[in-house]
């Protein structure tokens, strides 16, 4: 892995944009174990205020549009911990690991971008590579030139939704459950929960909008919020865990058995 410009330059993004420096003092991790990553704020595109309600397609892309970044040079932080946390997490999946969060972060669908740490003795930025285990400093998620990203959002929520047993909830509950038949996490089998991918609240627009941002093909013309393909059946607990964003799910590969295999991770 490797970024388009030297390596041995004191500051190796200098050459691909004015606006990208080393970080200062302030933006450096203080505690001698912790691991933080970021973006360069210059990739980065300004949210525009959404509308009030989003009930169409034209609004929801208007609602997950970006404007121009900031003039202002410096980092966006994404995520911050205790090194051991991120090793625990990491497995020995290791650097690739927090590549790939990155990627889901930053640019799930087309995955442009390459990971670098800040050495702090060279005063300058390497190169990760995948099998490099993670040490207590800066990572930057580093584009090519030019390129402007929108960061992966989280749904709030406003107040607890209220569960259907009849109509279109209850239809999809039953089809996700019969379809996995068990936890998708611990294998268990009661009690059982529909545990919605993308919330409800989001409507159908919004989801045909993010189906776009992580999947290569089109969605189903058809493609509804009460989708079976926007559930995944876990037990109580861990729903509860899953519907405040206190755990996600990671794509790790492909499975004949289902349509995608899935690696647990906690943020």
């Amino acid at each position: 892995m490797s970024t388009s410009v030297p390596t041995n330059a004191a500051n190796p993004f200098q050459a691909s944009s004015s606006k990208i420096h080393p970080p200062s003092d302030s933006q450096q991790p203080q505690h001698p174990q912790l691991l933080e990553l970021a973006i360069f704020t210059p990739f980065v595109g300004l949210d525009t205020e959404p509308p009030p309600a989003i009930t169409t397609d034209a609004l929801a892309q208007y609602a997950m549009s970006t404007t121009e970044p900031s003039d202002e040079p410096g980092i966006t932080r994404l995520l911050s911990g205790p090194l051991a946390d991120f090793e625990l997490y990491s497995g020995q999946e290791r650097s690739q690991w927090l590549l790939d969060i990155a990627h889901d972060i930053c640019d799930p669908l087309c995955k442009r971008g390459s990971l670098t740490v800040w050495n702090e003795a060279e005063r300058r930025y390497r190169d990760v590579i995948p099998a490099d285990a993670l040490i207590p400093s800066l990572y930057a998620y580093f584009l090519p030139p030019s390129t402007v990203i929108a960061l992966t959002k989280i749904s709030g929520r406003v107040g607890r939704s209220r569960t259907d047993a009849t109509g279109n909830a209850s239809t999809m509950a039953d089809r996700v459950k019969g379809r996995d038949g068990r936890c998708w996490v611990s294998g268990g089998e009661y009690p059982l929960v529909n545990s919605h991918v993308c919330p409800k609240r989001m409507g159908d627009p919004l989801l045909r909008i993010v189906y776009n941002n992580f999947v290569q093909t089109p969605p189903p013309p058809t493609l509804s919020i009460y989708d079976e393909i926007c559930g995944i059946t876990l037990t109580k607990n861990l729903d509860a865990w899953f519907d405040e964003y206190e755990l996600g799910l990671r794509l790790v590969s492909e499975s004949p058995v289902r349509n995608s295999s899935f690696l647990l991770f906690y943020i």
